[in-house]
C-alpha cells in the first residue's frame, strides 16, 4: 500500500513538471521590424519548446535548428514567407528532435530541408529549385505531410524525397514533380509508410527502393507520367524500381501505364549467392532480374488535396 501511495506522488509530481515547462515556454516574432530580424537569431535565442513565428518576406538564410520541441513557421503561409538559399548549401538543417517545420517557400539551395534528427513535423511547404528537396539521414519517426516539392530551374537533376539509414516515418499527402526522382528509400530505411502522394512528371521514376531497404508499405499513391527521359532501364520508361530490397509491400496504387484489373508487376533486382568452386574464396553475390506486385492497382487516381 505504501508502495502504491509512493508511484501516486511520484505521478502528481511529474505532471507538475511537465506543466511547469511547457508554461514556461514562450511565442517569439521574426520580421523586419522585430526584435529578431533573422530566422536563425531567433532560434539562438529561443529554448526547448518555442514557438516562432515568421512575419512575411524573404529571408536569405542557411537555418540550423539544434534545440528540441521548437515550432517554427510562417504566419500568413508559404506563397509569403520565403527562405532562400542563394544557391548553395542547406537551406533547413535540424540536428534536435521534435521540431515542426510550417508553411514556408523554401528555396534555391543544394539541400532543401536535411533532417539529422527524430520525431520532426515538416508540413504545408513549398520546396522548390533545391537539388534535394528533403532528405533524411539516419532520421526515424517523422512525419513529411502536405508539402509540394517541385523543381523549375534544373528538373533532371537529385531527389524529391530522399531517406538514407532513415526508418518508421510517414510520408503523406505530398506533391513531387518535376524531378530527376520522385522518392527514393534507400541504404536500410525499413518499415517507412508512403501514402496518398501524387508523384508525377519526373524525369526518372516515381520511386525507387533500394540497398536493402525493407518492409515498407507503398500505398495508395497517384504514379503519373514518370520517368519521361526512359533512361533507367533499356530505355525503357519505369515507374517504380526496386535493387536489393525486400518485403516491401505495394498496394492500391494507381499507375497511369497500367490499366487491367491484374496485378501490376514492379521489377528490379534480387540477389543469389552461389557457392564457390573454391572453398577458399568467400561467396559472391550477383544480383538478378527479380519482381514484386502491385496485387490490387488502382483503376483511377485518387484525390488527393
Amino acid at each position: 500500500m505504501k508502495g502504491k501511495w509512493v508511484l501516486i506522488i511520484l505521478g502528481i509530481l511529474a505532471v507538475f513538471a511537465i506543466v511547469s515547462i511547457a508554461g514556461n515556454a514562450k511565442t517569439i516574432y521574426v520580421g523586419p521590424s522585430e526584435k529578431y530580424t533573422s530566422i536563425q537569431s531567433a532560434i539562438d535565442n529561443a529554448t526547448d519548446g518555442d514557438t516562432i513565428i515568421v512575419r512575411d518576406g524573404i529571408y536569405y538564410e542557411h537555418v540550423k535548428v539544434t534545440k528540441e520541441r521548437l515550432t517554427i513557421k510562417s504566419e500568413n503561409g508559404s506563397d509569403n514567407c520565403i527562405i532562400d538559399g542563394e544557391g548553395k548549401g542547406i537551406v533547413i538543417t535540424l540536428k534536435a528532435d521534435r521540431i515542426t517545420i510550417e508553411g514556408f517557400t523554401i528555396r534555391n539551395s543544394t539541400i532543401g530541408i536535411k533532417v539529422f534528427s527524430d520525431s520532426n513535423n515538416i508540413r504545408y511547404n513549398n520546396i522548390l529549385n533545391n537539388r534535394d528537396s528533403i532528405y533524411l539521414q539516419g532520421s526515424s519517426n517523422n512525419d513529411i505531410l502536405h508539402n509540394n516539392i517541385s523543381n523549375i530551374w534544373y528538373p533532371e537533376d537529385g531527389y524529391g524525397i530522399l531517406l538514407e539509414e532513415s526508418s518508421n516515418n510517414n510520408i503523406a499527402y505530398n506533391r513531387i514533380f518535376e524531378k530527376g526522382i520522385g522518392l527514393r528509400i534507400a541504404t536500410l530505411s525499413n518499415k517507412n509508410r508512403i501514402t496518398h502522394n501524387n508523384i508525377s512528371n519526373n524525369w526518372g521514376p516515381a520511386i525507387s527502393v533500394i540497398e536493402y531497404s525493407c518492409f515498407n508499405c507503398i500505398e495508395k499513391n497517384n504514379f503519373t507520367n514518370n520517368d519521361r527521359d526512359n533512361s533507367i532501364i533499356d530505355n525503357h520508361s519505369v515507374q517504380a524500381f526496386f535493387v536489393l530490397s525486400f518485403q516491401n509491400h505495394w498496394l492500391r496504387n494507381y499507375w497511369d501505364d497500367w490499366r487491367i484489373i491484374l496485378p501490376r508487376p514492379i521489377f528490379g533486382l534480387g540477389m543469389f549467392i552461389p557457392i564457390p568452386s573454391d572453398s577458399s574464396e568467400p561467396p559472391i553475390a550477383l544480383p538478378i532480374p527479380w519482381v514484386n506486385f502491385d496485387w490490387f492497382p488502382a483503376m483511377r487516381p485518387y484525390s488527393i488535396d
